[in-house]
């Protein structure tokens, strides 16, 4: 969703199943207050992966106007937390160093 929505984690937070058509093809995002809730077109390629988040949510038992992605970034959230320690240390200087000629 963030490779072709350009948006942050906060407005997937809101997207209910609801807000994904019913062939997958368009999915509505919500902005703060519900001011700005833009329509994205969902590329061939990230419909499969939408669909299956969507069965994912039906087959849990969710309502239509729950989130669809919170659950997952709250699980990811306290997973990454759990095991923070356990990442490794990016330096990012050596590749500052290899993209600046």
């Amino acid at each position: 969703m963030l490779a072709f929505t350009q948006t942050g984690l906060g407005s997937l937070r809101f997207t209910r199943d609801l807000d994904i058509s019913g062939d997958v093809c368009v999915i509505k995002l919500h902005g703060a207050g519900h001011r700005h809730c833009p329509l994205h077109a969902v590329p061939a390629w990230a419909r499969p992966l939408l669909a299956g988040a969507r069965a994912h949510h039906r087959l849990m038992a969710c309502s239509p106007r729950e989130s669809v992605f919170s659950p997952v970034m709250l699980a990811e959230a306290r997973h990454l937390r759990a095991h923070a320690a356990r990442l490794p240390r990016l330096d990012l200087s050596l590749l500052a160093g290899i993209l600046v000629p």
